[in-house]
């Protein structure tokens, strides 16, 4: 029976020594993250933050940065989803709303952008397109997310 101990008790400080690795350090992660995103590196940012999230969901501020990532690296999708888990999270948090806004004007900019390729210029909604293409590129312009 003691032999047995003797085998089971390394292995069960074994497993315990291994739990705690397992673990991330969330705190060296965001630092990590911020890093990677402040060098411009925002798809390897994306990937650290949506661990944090993973680990740290009510955080509204790590879903906004998540989303920041997202944008930079060209996911509108998935940055949307993300300004709307902080939103979620924190209905005030007004850069998360303009952010969300923004990424919506320029996922419809890029509709109208696309239209003349594929539709004739002569049709009258070609023509509206257009116009709202130009309206959305002033809108557009001089505006950028929010970091």
């Amino acid at each position: 029976m003691s032999c047995r101990i003797g085998l089971i008790l390394p292995l069960l400080l074994l497993i315990v020594g291994l739990g705690g690795c397992a673990s991330p350090n969330l705190e060296e992660q965001r630092r990590t993250a911020y890093r990677l995103y402040m060098e411009q590196e925002y798809a390897a940012a994306a990937r650290e933050l949506e661990i944090l999230v993973e680990h740290i969901p009510r955080d509204p501020e790590l879903w906004f940065r998540l989303g920041n990532a997202y944008t930079r690296s060209k996911q509108p999708k998935q940055a949307i989803a993300a300004y709307e888990n902080a939103i979620l999270r924190d209905p005030r948090m007004t850069r998360a709303w303009y952010n969300k806004g923004i990424v919506h004007l320029q996922e419809g900019l890029k509709t109208f952008v696309d239209m003349p390729e594929y539709v004739d210029a002569a049709d009258p909604v070609a023509r509206q397109g257009a116009y709202k293409r130009a309206q959305l590129l002033e809108i557009l312009a001089p505006t950028s997310t929010v970091d």
